[in-house]
């Protein structure tokens, strides 16, 4: 895979940073970097306030060989998260994440400055407007989000916290907020791809991959993509629509010589879904339903997967210092028609298995359950938790346990697992070994 090292633009960046850090006035810095930085008088109609904060931490991850029963360092490195917020009264804000990390990954080193989000809000009346890089997330189920097309993943990323999977894009939004409903409308000029374990998936011999070629940033390769809100005392739901190219892409392959080539291709479709939540007594209901219909399919685009539906329904409870989340997971395949294994070896076959498996479409349909109980201890001062997933068709399974205690008020201490496990011929079968870990972070919040 591809590692991202430190240019001299980079690094120019970054003593640019730490040099308006740390030259800022000894009173900015004692107070400001804690709390709030520097804010006018509030009956200043000019008045503006900036927010500092954000986290140190050292990460170190574990696991074994993959065919063998040694043990190995899988990842370690050293981060900086650092958070800005600027607001100009009730006028707008804006936000930035960028991270700082170095240490080493897949036996690489790694020294990377990635600016995480960096977007700005309009406010105006019931109209709000949003442009920049940013990440967005939709649907009200937990982990498992059929409506959640917008913004990428990347599933290769090692971190104590689930949500740093998730990846940025350039998007232009505007909403319109007319209570008890929300409308969004969203615009995604160029298109980014979720990063796909395609590395520790093994291709058939006389096959070698090549990079994904992506969508020239045209007009006409732009996505769009509509949401309305209800939000109520007692209920929350949504409807909404997408379409543009979709977030996982297929694997295409080129016969023309020896070796064969492959590579990741992305692929256009539609999806319109909706969720919602609300309480049954003491419990909380959610649920989420999404119909993904890829453009029409030829007969060589075998790397477009069918249509499906998709659907989690949920419920959730809490008692004293006790939660638990229960979900259900269901997947219909449209159009299902099952691969004949050839007599003999077909390049061909493969590769049609492969994206089958990274598309979840290796059978018509398909039934899960997550769950994650977490526990609150020594007056919430400790946290356990353990999230995780069983699919009954493919016999595939994910836990994630963490424990996390508060050492004091800005450090924390992390202890917890990824364990994958699967049948030969499945996606967590298939990178069981190479992503299953145990990982220790210590981190300083500021």
């Amino acid at each position: 895979m591809t590692i991202y090292h430190t240019t001299t633009r980079r690094k120019t960046f970054l003593i640019f940073c730490f040099s308006l850090l740390f030259s800022s006035p000894p009173h900015l810095l004692a107070q400001g970097l804690f709390d709030q930085a520097v804010e006018s008088t509030s009956d200043s109609p000019a008045s503006l306030s900036f927010e500092l904060n954000g986290f140190i931490r050292g990460v170190l991850f574990g696991g074994t060989v993959p065919d063998l029963n040694n043990i190995e360092f899988k990842s370690g490195y050293g981060e900086t998260a650092l958070k800005l917020r600027v607001r100009k009264g009730d006028f707008g804000d804006g936000y930035a994440e960028f991270r700082i990390r170095r240490g080493f990954e897949f036996g690489e080193t790694v020294s990377e400055l990635r600016l995480r989000e960096s977007y700005v809000n309009l406010y105006a009346g019931v109209f709000d407007f949003r442009i920049g890089h940013q990440i967005i997330v939709w649907g009200r189920a937990d982990g498992f989000n059929p409506t959640n097309n917008i913004t990428p993943q990347n599933m290769l990323i090692r971190s104590s916290d689930e949500d740093d999977k998730r990846e940025g894009n350039f998007i232009m939004q505007a909403s319109v907020n007319i209570l008890p409903f929300r409308f969004e409308a969203l615009w995604i000029p160029v298109y980014a791809a979720s990063v796909l374990p395609t590395q520790l998936i093994p291709l058939p011999p006389g096959v070698e991959l090549d990079e994904m070629i992506l969508p020239l940033p045209e007009f006409k390769n732009g996505a769009a993509a509509f949401r309305l809100d209800l939000e109520l005392p007692s209920f929350d739901g949504s409807v909404s629509f997408f379409h543009g190219f979709g977030l996982w892409p297929g694997i295409t392959a080129s016969f023309d010589a020896l070796p064969v080539r492959v590579r990741p291709e992305p692929y256009r479709m539609t999806v319109v879904g909706g969720d919602f939540s609300t309480t049954l007594g003491s419990w909380g209901l959610r649920g989420e339903a999404a119909y993904k219909d890829p453009e029409a399919k030829q007969p060589e685009d075998f790397h477009i997967p069918n249509a499906e539906l998709q659907w989690v329904l949920g419920l959730d409870r809490s008692w004293g210092d006790l939660t638990c989340v229960v979900q259900y997971i269901g997947k219909w395949v449209r159009s299902f028609t099952p691969l004949s294994e050839p007599s003999d070896y077909d390049p061909l076959f493969e590769i049609k298995q492969k994206n089958r498996l990274i598309a979840s479409q290796l059978h018509e349909r398909a039934h899960a359950v997550s769950f994650r109980p977490a526990i609150s201890l020594f007056h919430e001062n400790t946290t356990f938790e353990i999230a995780g997933m069983v699919n009954f068709t493919t016999e595939e399974m994910l836990l994630r346990p963490k424990w996390s205690s508060d050492l004091t008020d800005a450090f924390t201490l992390i202890i917890g697992a990824e364990w994958y496990s699967g049948p030969d011929g499945t996606l967590y079968g298939t990178i069981d070994e190479a992503l299953s870990s145990v990982f220790v972070e210590l981190r300083a919040a500021f």
